[in-house]
């Protein structure tokens, strides 16, 4: 995804842009199958030998057909299929890291800190207000990659559900991307009905499951949310989502026994819930729409969303939101103050998950959690007015650019409908409304 104030200034190649068109065209007419798998062939060797034809492909639409491909190669083992196609996807991937990069800034009280440099334990965290004590497992990098630690935005959503228990409390709980699984842990402790603590790491559920066998109403599953948005976009059919026991889509790694992970505890394609819950989940511009394409699947009407982001990168969030829109979803938006503890001026280079967290950094969290958790102090509130602010996608852009380098909490409504049982989904009256007043703007 290009920088907000970018403009595309890429030369085109007609004869290579015309080539890929009339190959993306005559895919959505073929029917006979010879005559299609011939055609995809065709395309990744094409894709394999020009840069520039690969980028039009990708533009015009040629990566549906590809996954389409890859599918039925997989059922019907056609290994020459699945080698040739699967590397035309994986070009797709380093194209479009090579030419949209993002480059991440730090958030100050963001980082995992000293434990990351240490072997994989258990972290025990004690809640502020109630004094619940929970403790959670961690991964080893090598089965997890990021999903291995506990991060600042996690701890501070722990402790905005722990000042507003009731936004969590009797409810069926869902996080998303939730790494060692700090939040649902947290929802469960706080008598969450049901808490589904969810990853696309394969290599993490182990240390998810360890941390939710001591609860009786917390359980951990698998869920990629590229999958939720596949089948959305027609990608994947329902049906065939519903038979299927794979997934699609993974993180950081998929070995034959995870393989096996995946399969034993895939999410219900079907399954919603009252209340979704995300944290640090929006790194790469392939997050952002797909992330909120599963939100409008997960989150039953009438239900909410939570999701807390260190703003890395303004258009990764303002994409999202736009994506949450479009989508039918409401949203408003509140942003913590810049954490003081630390310098968050250099450029993130990897290092930054490392480095020390200062000896404040507890209390910050618990503060900015205290804040945050009664949403009254709002930049983009509920309301047409206010969420007008994100039509235009580069002004919404600039507009979040200002709140980079601080914690930003989207809460997000699925608008209820008349075939919502009310009585099983009614809402509780002590968590605060959203509502509808001009946003105060943050400087």
């Amino acid at each position: 995804m290009p920088a907000c104030d970018d403009d595309d200034d890429d030369d085109d190649d007609d004869a290579a842009h015309e080539r890929a068109r009339t190959r993306v065209e005559s895919l959505e007419t073929l029917r006979e199958e010879a005559a299609r798998r011939w055609s995809v062939l065709a395309l990744c060797e094409e894709m394999a030998g020009s840069d520039a034809y690969a980028n039009h492909a990708e533009a015009l639409g040629a990566r549906r057909f590809l996954v389409k491909a890859l599918d039925r190669a997989m059922r019907e083992g056609d290994e020459e299929a699945m080698t040739i196609v699967g590397g035309a996807l994986g070009r797709c991937g380093e194209l479009a890291k090579r030419e949209r990069s993002v480059e991440l800034r730090s958030v100050a009280g963001s980082q995992v800190g000293s434990r990351a440099g240490q072997p994989p334990s258990t972290l025990e965290v004690t809640l502020p207000v109630s004094g619940n004590v929970v403790i959670v497992h961690e991964s080893a990098w090598k089965d997890a990659g990021l999903a291995w630690r506990v991060w600042g935005s996690a701890q501070i959503m722990s402790r905005i559900l722990d000042a507003a228990p009731a936004l969590v409390r009797n409810l069926e709980v869902l996080e998303i991307g939730a790494g060692c699984g700090l939040c649902g842990i947290v929802a469960a402790s706080l008598g969450a009905k049901r808490s589904t603590i969810t990853d696309g790491a394969p290599g993490a559920l182990a240390a998810i499951q360890r941390s939710a066998a001591e609860l009786p109403n917390a359980t951990a599953a698998f869920l990629d949310f590229r999958d939720d948005a596949d089948i959305i976009d027609g990608i994947v059919s329902l049906d065939d989502a519903r038979s299927s026991n794979e997934a699609r889509h993974w993180v950081h790694s998929r070995s034959g026994s995870q393989r096996t992970v995946i399969e034993e505890y895939k999410l219900s394609v079907d399954a919603e819930y009252d209340v979704c819950i995300a944290t640090d989940v929006l790194y790469s511009e392939e997050h952002s729409t797909p992330l909120a394409a599963s939100l409008s699947r997960r989150i039953r009407p009438g239900g909410t969303g939570l999701v807390l982001n260190a703003c890395r990168h303004a258009g990764l969030l303002s994409e999202f939101a736009i994506a949450l829109l479009a989508r039918g979803l409401r949203v408003q938006i509140s942003v913590a103050e810049r954490f003081k503890g630390e310098d968050d001026t250099q450029e993130y280079q990897g290092g930054h998950l490392h480095r020390t967290l200062p000896s404040e950094a507890e209390a910050w969290w618990t503060e900015i959690a205290r804040d945050l958790s009664d949403f009254s102090s709002l930049v983009v509130a509920d309301e047409d007015s206010s969420l007008s602010l994100l039509a235009d996608a580069a002004a919404a852009c600039q507009f979040m650019t200002r709140f980079e380098g601080r914690f930003v909490l989207m809460r997000i409504r699925r608008p209820d409908v008349p075939s919502v049982n009310t009585e099983t989904h009614a809402r509780d009256e002590s968590v605060p409304p959203f509502p509808a007043t001009p946003p105060p703007l943050l400087s």
